[in-house]
């Protein structure tokens, strides 16, 4: 009899979070509404003298500084004020929780599209890890995502997503 209780109840748990785990119409329309509205934002032309045009690749000496915008977007800043976009090949929950990226690069030196990385707290540093070091001992358990490709943006831009993303 505990057995048959024990299975009804890992059954029920687990529907539970199988439910818990999906999205309403709603959310699903808001927000595939969010990604239309940030698409057509950075498909604004850009003059590629000034900044640039989408890269496959960046160099580690390059970037500055990052923030997430959303649980797909992370805005790369660099050194000399130049900004891109990376829009992530998936939604990455843990993104808008951390303050640094554990990457698993496979270039040189750089950070580039398809590069998985993890989302870490303060006190892994640096914020940015090249394989192999500290493969093995800190890539753990947490969610892996994967990088797209870097899209040079204006301040303007920046801030046209950020409205989208508070005002739904």
């Amino acid at each position: 009899m505990g057995a048959i209780k024990h299975a009804v109840m890992l059954a029920s748990a687990t529907c539970l979070l199988l439910a818990s785990c999906a999205t309403s119409p709603e959310a699903e329309s808001r927000r595939k509404a969010i990604e239309a509205d940030i698409e057509s934002i950075l498909s604004e032309p850009l003059d590629p003298t000034e900044f640039g045009e989408t890269q496959r690749c960046l160099s580690d000496r390059e970037i500055d500084n990052f923030r997430a915008l959303d649980d797909k977007h992370i805005l790369f800043e660099s050194r000399r004020g130049k900004q891109w976009i990376n829009t992530l090949r998936s939604s990455c929950p843990d993104l808008r929780f951390g303050t640094s990226l554990r990457v698993k690069s496979f270039s040189w030196a750089r950070i580039c599209d398809m590069d998985r990385f993890q989302v870490g707290d303060w006190f892994d540093w640096p914020w940015y890890r090249r394989w192999p070091w500290d493969w093995n001992s800190s890539w753990g358990m947490d969610m892996h995502c994967a990088l797209g490709k870097f899209q040079p943006v204006t301040e303007d831009q920046v801030a046209e997503i950020e409205a989208v993303l508070r005002s739904r």
